[in-house]
């Protein structure tokens, strides 16, 4: 993208506090920078571009009063916005900072929802300069009829997000229908961030296994906008079947589970993570032959280790994925591995058998959510629904373990599962069902997202 994101320095000596206000801001598009104390914050302004500062006021050596008050002497409130983010709520407090040219004043607990607007708010200016509109091509203004290429044509807008829109789309030289998943990037040649692109459509065209969702093309528009070719699907997303019935059964969730898992070891194996697994990105496709579970966006996916070759990026990794099915590892900046995906496995599985996540989002904080999934041991499964085996309840906490060294492969996960069912998992490469067939078989189906 021509501009880069906005930049929000973290002034914190909390490391937790730093990692996870870190890790929300990361999650709503900023770059984040973090400081420990007052004086490495000031030096991190001198040496490093910033358009906002989220300001901790207790802290040792120079307290957040200090700091603002030293900002001050370079930087007007309107160059640089500062937040004041504390535990002090007493009125007097309050005026002081504003008096010394805070523009804005919260306390802790924070809710990291209202940080992202308050951050937003300030920032507005500089957000509407950005979007006013130029000679760009964005994802907006692209509608049906639209030929990409010279080889997809562009029929019915399938859905559309915060990323982009996915189109029901034909492909003019074979005259068959797909799929094209617009992303809402403009991109430039030379840009780090369409080699991150191509490097992730690489990597999604690598993961063959009937229950990955097919990528045929990938591609920039000379406008810059990236888009991915994708087979097209029919049926539902895991999503949408949870919400009819609520709960599955043990059986029922075999059913999904081991081609989630089957995919995830094939991807894991390559050294792909997928990093967004829920039920939204589950799904249910009516193949011809039955049906048949699609791992969707895997666009999305990292490459690690020495999966990743010879190639160097210098784009900073960015949080990608749902918190309410995220692994601990992912909220702090550590290394991790394939394991990450079975602890959202687990969180999808413990969902699906008793009908809500271990830690709801609904109603509280997502910072409580984060604080949840680091910290607090989940409930049995058996406690929500006592008809569950001991050994089922077994099998999902251990995916959920906070250590990753103690969870099982993802492969460990399905064969585990299907012995407690005794069940006879497929050869490998195979699903349950006929997963060959594609919606064009399905005329006038809706097709997936």
């Amino acid at each position: 993208m021509g501009e880069r994101p906005f930049v929000v320095l973290v002034v914190d000596d909390n490391q937790v506090n730093r990692e996870l206000y870190s890790r929300y801001l990361e999650l709503e598009g900023y770059q984040v920078l973090d400081a420990g104390n007052g004086s490495e914050a000031l030096e991190r302004i001198e040496q490093e571009p910033v358009d906002l500062v989220l300001l901790d006021v207790m802290m040792p050596g120079l307290d957040g009063f200090e700091v603002l008050e030293s900002l001050r002497e370079k930087h007007s409130p309107e160059s640089l916005p500062v937040i004041m983010a504390t535990a002090k709520d007493q009125s007097t407090d309050v005026v002081k900072a504003f008096d010394l040219g805070a523009n804005d004043y919260v306390t802790k607990p924070l809710d990291l929802r209202v940080v992202a607007v308050r951050v937003q708010a300030q920032l507005r200016s500089r957000i509407v300069a950005r979007t006013q509109p130029d000679t760009i091509t964005s994802v907006s203004r692209i509608e049906p009829g639209t030929i990409l290429e010279g080889k997809y044509r562009l029929e019915s807008l399938i859905g559309q997000g915060n990323f982009g829109a996915v189109y029901r789309a034909t492909h003019l030289t074979l005259d068959r229908h797909v799929a094209v998943k617009l992303l809402d990037a403009n991109l430039q040649p030379g840009d780090e961030l369409l080699a991150r692109f191509q490097q992730e459509g690489i990597s999604a065209c690598r993961i063959q296994h009937p229950n990955a969702v097919v990528i045929m093309d990938f591609s920039v528009t000379a406008e810059g906008i990236p888009f991915l070719v994708m087979e097209l699907l029919r049926g539902d997303t895991l999503e949408d079947e949870l919400n009819r019935r609520g709960r599955l059964t043990p059986e029922r969730c075999a059913e999904i589970l081991i081609p989630v898992c089957g995919v995830l070891a094939e991807a894991h194996a390559l050294g792909i993570i997928h990093r967004d697994i829920k039920p939204q990105n589950i799904f249910l496709h009516n193949a011809r032959h039955g049906e048949a579970v699609k791992v969707l966006d895997f666009g999305i996916a990292k490459l690690v280790g020495d999966a990743a070759g010879d190639q160097e990026l210098t784009l900073e990794d960015g949080v990608i994925g749902t918190p309410i099915y995220m692994a601990p590892e992912r909220f702090v900046k550590v290394s991790y591995d394939g394991r990450a995906d079975v602890y959202s496995v687990g969180v999808m599985l413990y969902e699906m058998l008793v009908g809500k996540p271990p830690f709801h989002l609904a109603g509280t904080s997502p910072l409580k959510v984060i604080y949840a999934h680091m910290n607090e041991t989940p409930r049995s499964p058996r406690e929500l629904n006592p008809e569950l085996s001991p050994e089922i309840a077994a099998i999902v906490l251990r995916a959920l373990d906070k250590d990753m060294l103690q969870r099982p492969s993802a492969e460990e996960l399905m064969q585990d599962y299907a012995a407690v069912l005794g069940l006879e998992l497929p050869p490998a490469g195979q699903t349950f069902a006929d997963s060959e067939a594609t919606a064009d078989e399905f005329p006038g189906d809706s097709p997936s997202r």
